[in-house]
């Protein structure tokens, strides 16, 4: 007759100090985390407003070629205007809430709108959401999926509250 013995084997209480330590810390992480100010609706803006004058580049290039462009020749500021009153006309249409979130018709397209997902694959692939194809001195960009969110912030602004 053997006796169960009332002390736990060694591997039960190393497991479970493991997940005790596991929940501390995650809760730990959880009462501190914060959004960085890098994440803040005006520093996402301000990243896209350089990106769309070009300050700050974004590789593009032509449907069909291999060959980066030069920034100066691929930023958006060349053929589109800024989301603000429009001065003179511009070679490719407005970028603003007005003109990408409002069903359209485009490129002889059905009409479409634009999400952010949308935008950021168009950037990439030229393909609209209606899926149309933009025209093919439109670059595709190698847009980082921050660069995308950037410069969709500086487009479509998130109103502030007062």
């Amino acid at each position: 007759m053997s006796i169960a013995s009332p002390v736990r084997p060694p591997r039960r209480r190393v497991a479970r100090a493991l997940v005790l330590a596991a929940f501390v810390a995650l809760a730990a992480l959880g009462g501190t985390a914060r959004a960085s100010p890098d994440d803040a609706p005006a520093a996402r803006a301000a990243r896209g407003a350089r990106l769309f004058d070009g300050s700050d580049p974004m590789h593009g290039r032509l449907a069909g070629h291999a060959q980066v462009l030069p920034s100066t020749a691929s930023r958006c500021a060349n053929c589109h205007q800024p989301p603000a009153p429009r001065a003179a006309p511009a070679l490719a249409p407005p970028l603003d809430a007005s003109s990408l979130l409002a069903p359209q018709k485009r490129r002889g397209g059905p009409p479409s709108a634009y999400t952010a997902d949308s935008f950021c694959a168009t950037l990439r692939s030229g393909i609209d959401p209606a899926h149309v194809t933009l025209k093919a001195a439109m670059p595709r960009y190698d847009a980082t999926d921050a660069q995308c969110a950037d410069l969709w912030a500086f487009l479509i602004p998130i109103p502030t509250s007062r």
